[in-house]
């Protein structure tokens, strides 16, 4: 699902919660009503007086803001009855209140006059979605603020001057500013080499977050199911819609090279296919792996180690220390 048609969906949802708000509404009036007639009897007077007062203004322009104080005055003091009569019968003095969700846009998804822009309910709608999609689920709880450095220990590294956390700060740091400043078709990835258990992973998807926050596309997947995706792509043309998404995405990140399977006449071609077409077009890349960029040359044939370890087309960034998982509660 592209964005265009989460935002759809998004809408969609506002617009179904319009509705559900109005039948919560509803049933609140009946229930009101049937405790005491004489809230039907205000609310029934309360809608008159206001279509009346419209109907006035309408026809004398001149009287419209003496009409319009009357009303207002009127309505405090209907409104005032109401609230103590739903008091006296057990029920909140708002509950007949109009019901919204969002307090700030009333569920219609936009904020501000006259110019309308994104509440932040839709924001949050529109990237819940996208979490939802294959591949990004979890990115919300994986992302910058969530990161513990604390985790990482603050002893120097047998052979370094600094410690493992010094060090992840670093990364940290730099993955974070890559994230921010990051901008479609400037194709500059990142190559994020080490063991397992250095917070490559979740490095990556904080990054990930990050871009997908800002509003660019973003398609993060496992190099095992990329392979996996690929061989029926080459061999039924099933996935025919991911792999595009895989293709054209603004980032794609790529988890745990190395670990995919070595089919014949398959993974390497499909990497290298991958790789090869977004530089091409200048799409940036995030890749994690437990082999070093020297191990990369022994593993793949040269023309994808190269194009994931070329200075002008990624930044390496070696891990190092302990498997930090067995602090981890």
């Amino acid at each position: 699902m592209n964005r265009e048609n989460i935002m759809r969906a998004a809408l969609s949802d506002l617009e179904a919660q319009r509705a559900n708000n109005m039948e919560v509404e509803r049933k609140r009036r009946m229930e009101a009503c049937v405790k005491r007639s004489e809230i039907a009897r205000l609310l029934d007077v309360r809608q008159k007086l206001f279509y009346s007062s419209m109907r006035n203004a309408f026809s004398s322009p001149e009287k419209a803001k003496q009409i319009s104080n009357a009303m207002k005055l009127e309505m405090e003091n209907i409104n005032k009855n109401l609230r103590i009569i739903l008091q006296k019968n057990g029920l909140p003095e708002d509950y007949l209140q109009p019901v919204y969700r969002c307090p700030l846009c009333k569920d219609t998804g936009y904020v501000g006059e006259p110019v309308h822009e994104p509440c932040v309910c839709l924001k949050r709608a529109v990237l819940n979605k996208l979490y939802q999609n294959e591949g990004l689920q979890g990115l919300e709880y994986q992302n910058f603020k969530t990161f513990d450095e604390s985790i990482f220990p603050d002893t120097p590294i047998e052979g370094k001057k600094l410690s493992q956390r010094a060090y992840i700060q670093r990364y940290r740091a730099f993955c974070e500013e890559y994230a921010n400043s990051f901008k479609p078709g400037e194709g500059k990835g990142l190559l994020l080499c080490g063991r397992s258990g250095l917070g490559k992973t979740f490095l990556m998807n904080c990054v990930a977050q990050r871009v997908l926050e800002l509003g660019y596309s973003v398609v993060v997947i496992s190099a095992y199911k990329l392979v996996e995706l690929m061989r029926s792509y080459q061999f039924d043309g099933r996935g025919a819609e991911q792999v595009q998404d895989i293709l054209t995405c603004d980032l794609l990140a790529i988890d745990d090279l190395g670990s995919e399977p070595m089919l014949r006449g398959v993974t390497l071609s499909a990497i290298y296919h991958i790789v090869n077409e977004r530089n091409n077009a200048n799409r940036a890349i995030v890749v994690t792996t437990n082999c070093s960029s020297d191990l990369l040359y022994e593993k793949y044939d040269d023309r994808i180690a190269a194009r994931l370890t070329a200075p002008s087309k990624m930044s390496v960034i070696e891990f190092m220390g302990v498997d930090v998982r067995r602090y981890v509660r």
